[in-house]
């Protein structure tokens, strides 16, 4: 080999890492921004929906909730509504046909209640999900989102993604810390009681003691405990479906969930649900992040950092 290569061989080897990594190293999406601020802003409510066959030609047509015009023409529209659901981040379209006077182009944004245009001849309108609505179902379906929770705005919310084993703390939307966090011992989302499973969904914070906690396993606590209202509205349907709980349970758990507080803890879905130290440190790689028996357990440091951050109330979604 020539003696000039041999002397600046190492300048031709980084400059070829300088040429190929931009493109062949493509960063991963970051989840959690991704979830909290997705391509538009997602929807606060859905006002009710209305069949437009039986409107009067000239009447308004209003968007039912905030979102973004993905297709328009002179005589139809088609909105494109993003809405956080339990832990998910749904897509709902509204397609308008048949109407009159629509000014609007894709990719513009569209305020809840915004004037999309008039009731022309042949008007119609059909909500999509996963599948087209029958209008029926289209009626429930807006007035069970008539409100809905707006993640950005909360004075401190806590997100937690089980693949990365990551928990990130905001406040108003500011992303204030980011720790490493373990989960239940066994896989996947829990499904019922002593599954040792953790929970995907949006739940509260309910309670939050530091100090001595009692108990036969007290050293695993670490002197920190924040429970969240599992089950929520969610966990308690699909408790319904299985035969787990009675509709009026499932009604209990939703109303104390709304607003904030501690929903039944005696029903086959479990309960105790919460983030706690442990009685030491831990590593990821020792121990896979499988720890509790369905808790988010912190590092010891960790739990003493951001304690007080977390007060009562507080939103935590867990992805």
């Amino acid at each position: 080999m020539p003696r000039f290569l041999l002397r600046h061989g190492w300048l031709w080897s980084c400059l070829v890492v300088a040429l190929v990594s931009p493109g062949a190293l493509a960063e991963e999406p970051d989840v959690f921004e991704a979830w909290l601020r997705p391509a538009h802003a997602p929807a606060d409510g859905f006002d009710a929906w209305t069949d437009l066959g039986g409107a009067k030609p000239g009447a308004e047509v209003r968007s039912l909730a905030r979102g973004r015009v993905v297709e328009a023409t002179g005589e139809s529209v088609t909105l494109e509504h993003l809405h956080h659901e339990n832990h998910e981040l749904q897509r709902v379209r509204a397609v308008y046909s048949g109407l009159a006077s629509v000014t609007l182009r894709p990719g513009d944004g569209v305020s809840r209640g915004q004037v999309l245009g008039r009731v022309g001849a042949g008007a119609s309108g059909v909500l999509h999900t996963d599948r087209e609505l029958s209008p029926a179902e289209a009626r429930r379906f807006t007035r069970e989102r008539a409100r809905l929770p707006q993640p950005l705005e909360e004075p401190v919310l806590v997100l937690i993604s089980h693949a990365r084993n990551e928990l990130r703390l905001y406040e108003r939307g500011v992303e204030r810390a980011r720790v490493e966090v373990g989960f239940g011992q066994g896989e996947g989302p829990k499904q019922e009681r002593g599954d040792n499973r953790t929970p995907v969904g949006m739940y509260f914070i309910v309670q939050t003691v530091r100090g001595n906690i009692t108990g036969p396993y007290s050293a695993y606590y670490g002197g920190h405990w924040l429970r969240v209202n599992y089950p929520n509205p969610w966990d308690a349907s699909r408790g319904v479906k299985r035969g787990w709980l009675t509709e009026k349970t499932r009604e209990k758990i939703a109303r104390a969930w709304t607003a904030r507080e501690a929903t039944d803890a005696s029903t086959r879905l479990g309960s105790g649900i919460g983030f706690h130290g442990w009685s030491g440190e831990w590593s990821l790689e020792q121990s896979g992040g499988r720890l509790s028996w369905g808790c988010v357990v912190f590092h010891p440091g960790d739990i003493t950092r951001l304690y007080e951050r977390m007060p009562q109330g507080t939103m935590v979604v867990l992805f």
